[in-house]
Order: C-alpha cells, then structure tokens, then sequence
C-alpha cells in the first residue's frame, strides 16, 4: 500500500478517535445530570462508554507513534511501551466492553422472558460484580501481551515479542474466539427475547392496554442493545480476522501500515458509532440531548404537553433505562 494510503487511513483513524471520546463523554454526561436515568442498566451503559473511551484515549498515543515514526527510548520509554504505545491498555478497555456487552444481552434475556421473577434480576450487589469483574476479566487477559511487549531502541518501535511464534498466534486466535463466543451467545440471547417481543407478543388481544405499553418500550429498548451487539460482532469478527490473515499470509506485506490502521479502525467505528446508535434509538437519552443543548426551544413543550402526544409530565413517573418506561403503578410487571 502506498504512503499516501496509510495517511488516510491514519486520518480516518484520528477522526474516529475524537467522534468516539465525545460521544461517549456526552453518553455518561447524559446519565449522571438526570436522576431518573441513573438505573442498573443505564449504568451498564456507562461501564460500556467509559471501556470504549478507555480503547480510544490509548490508541490515540499508538496512532502518533506510528505515524511519527519516533519513540522515546530509556526507563521512561520501556514504561510507556508497556502500558501505553504497545496497546495493552487500550485492549484493556476494549476486553471490558465485550463482557459489559454480553452482560446486558443477559439482562435482557432475563427481563423479558422472566418478567416476574428476581432469580436473573439485575440489582445494584450484582450490578457492581459485573462491572467488577469486567475489569478483573480484561486484566487476566491481557497479561500475555503486557509481558511480552518489548520496546527494541536499535529499531525504535515497541511491539510484542513472544517467545515463540505460536504464542502470538495463540493470542490471536483466543481474542478471535472470544469475539466469536461472545456474539453466538448474544444471538442465542436475544433470538429468544426477538421472538417473545415481536412474534409470541404479538397477541395483542390477550394484552391490556398497559402490558401493550410496557411491550412497545420493551421493543424499543431490545432493538437499541441489538443494534449495538450487531456492530460490535461485526466489526470486532472483521478485526480478528484481519488479525488472522497478519498471521498466516505468505505474501510480503507491510503489517504497521496495512494491517494496523484497518484492525484499529473497525474496533474504533464500533465504540464510536454507539452513542449515536443510543441518540437514533433511544427516545428518551435524544430527548435529553435536546433539552441539554436546546432548552430554549423545548421549554414549552415541557410545560404545556399537547393531549394526543407523550408529554414530559407523563415521562416522569415512570422508571427508565433510555428509552424504557415502565409505569411504577402498574401490576408486577416491574421489569421492563
């Protein structure tokens, strides 16, 4: 690949890692300034924009590094290898985002086909286990590649330098898998909680008017945490694979300026394009955007709500997770 095209690839690169520390920011901005989205879920969401900011904030270093061409050498330089420009914390963050990930599809699975039970519910003691042991689970997993990060000051790059190549194939093929488990599991998921939503609920005279309208907020919020599974297998199995290929072609092929920034560049579409998923599918985080920005506009419309339409007053009795809105005076149906 010419000169000319890793520069753009870089760029685009660049572009995405500004798009994805804004929007997340805005996300968890968003979620602490309104009480009534502080929920359990809400909170995964927060693990999620923080993970996806943690991937984007560390490979910005990576991307100047290898575009400059230049790394500081010495004690100082092999500490920044490590953690830094070698890419361990950014994949740190990214190994979270795929058990946050997997841990709401859980939830989901949970409160729509076991709307009555507590036995999967999510509370705040396994709210904190999960975020937990995210962390600690992303911690594990990337301890191979920490070690094996090596800064040579002959060659002025830091890499990873395993003791034998079929380590790093390992490694590779274990992120690969991971990838690849954790998307079959969330499709098995959320095929059951698809079906439930859109084809067995679909009985609408045997509903009442409430369960129709906790059904519709059941929907809306199901197709916003589908679509951002969607993404993530999509471009995390593109990465992986791409990753693969680095591994086993034979043809001579430049990996830092071919394979680097097109890998890089799929995970971070996936953590930047989320918050806009969250704002096209989500009524509710939109509406707050709205108000945050453009309070001038929509002060009125908060005061006086038209009869016909859902007004703001009607919102706030509710319990929310986005776009979910359950009636806290309704029948057991608690879990939406």
């Amino acid at each position: 690949m010419v000169e000319a095209g890793s520069i753009v690839l870089w760029s685009a690169l660049l572009v995405l890692i500004v798009v994805n520390i804004v929007g997340n920011s805005l996300v968890c901005w968003i979620i602490r300034k309104n009480r009534e989205m502080r929920t359990h879920l809400n909170y995964l969401i927060v693990n999620l924009a923080v993970a996806d900011m943690m991937y984007a904030i560390f490979t910005a270093p990576v991307f100047f590094v290898k575009f400059a061409g230049v790394h500081p050498d010495g004690i100082g330089g092999l500490v920044l290898c490590k953690l830094v420009t070698g890419g361990n914390l950014s994949w740190f963050g990214a190994a979270s985002s795929v058990v946050t990930l997997v841990a709401i599809a859980v939830e989901r699975h949970n409160a729509v086909l076991y709307p009555f039970s507590n036995r999967g519910a999510l509370n705040t003691f396994r709210l904190k286990v999960i975020i937990a042991s995210s962390w600690i689970f992303s911690t594990f997993l990337n301890i191979p590649s920490f070690l094996a990060v090596r800064l040579n000051e002959t060659a002025n790059e830091c890499a990873e330098h395993f003791p034998r190549e079929w380590m790093a194939k390992a490694m590779t093929w274990l992120w690969f898998l991971l990838t690849a488990l954790s998307t079959a599991l969330m499709a098995s998921l959320y095929s059951r909680v698809v079906y439930n939503l859109w084809i067995k609920g679909n009985e609408k005279d045997q509903l009442t008017q409430q369960q129709m309208v906790v059904m519709r907020v059941r929907k809306r919020v199901t197709s916003m945490v589908v679509t951002v599974s969607a993404l993530f297998s999509t471009c995390w199995c593109a990465s992986g694979a791409i990753y693969i290929v680095s591994y086993t072609t034979y043809a001579s092929i430049d990996y830092n300026n071919d394979y680097l920034p097109i890998s890089y560049i799929t995970v971070m579409f996936n953590s930047a394009v989320n918050p806009f998923t969250y704002a096209l599918l989500n009524r509710r985080f939109r509406r707050k955007i709205k108000m945050k920005f453009f309070s001038g506009c929509f002060s009125s419309s908060t005061v006086k709500p038209s009869a016909g339409r859902e007004s703001c007053s009607t919102e706030t009795t509710t319990t929310h997770f986005g776009a979910l809105s359950l009636p806290l005076a309704t029948k057991p149906m608690t879990r939406g």
